[in-house]
């Protein structure tokens, strides 16, 4: 098992200058950085694919946060409201997309 803090702040660094560039914000709630991870490659395509779509959709004076939970990560953006139909087609066995007006979309990756 690795520490998910490496994964996290690869990934951080390689969006945060494609987030500011939009004019959004991206911030990190990862309160335990020792919590780890079984299927390191697994989670960190699983982040990479997600923040991609994110980054997509942002919008000036958006913002996406990355928490990190024991078990789970969750990446939340305001930029975009999914369907219902679109949530279930995304979501698998390891992702869980959920979104809502006013909300935004949440993919909480396990």
């Amino acid at each position: 098992m690795e520490r998910i803090s490496e994964t996290i702040s690869k990934i951080y660094e390689k969006y945060l200058p494609i987030v500011k560039k939009v004019g959004a914000t991206l911030d990190v709630d990862f309160p335990d950085t020792t919590i780890t991870i079984r299927e390191k490659e697994r989670v960190e395509r699983d982040l990479d694919k997600t923040m991609q779509s994110a980054v997509k959709r942002a919008k000036t004076n958006g913002r996406i946060v990355i928490t990190v939970r024991p078990g789970k990560v969750i990446i939340k953006d305001n930029g975009t409201v999914l369907s219902k139909t679109t949530c279930d087609l995304l979501s698998t066995e390891h992702i869980n997309v959920k979104s809502r007006v006013g909300f935004g979309t949440t993919v909480t990756i396990s």
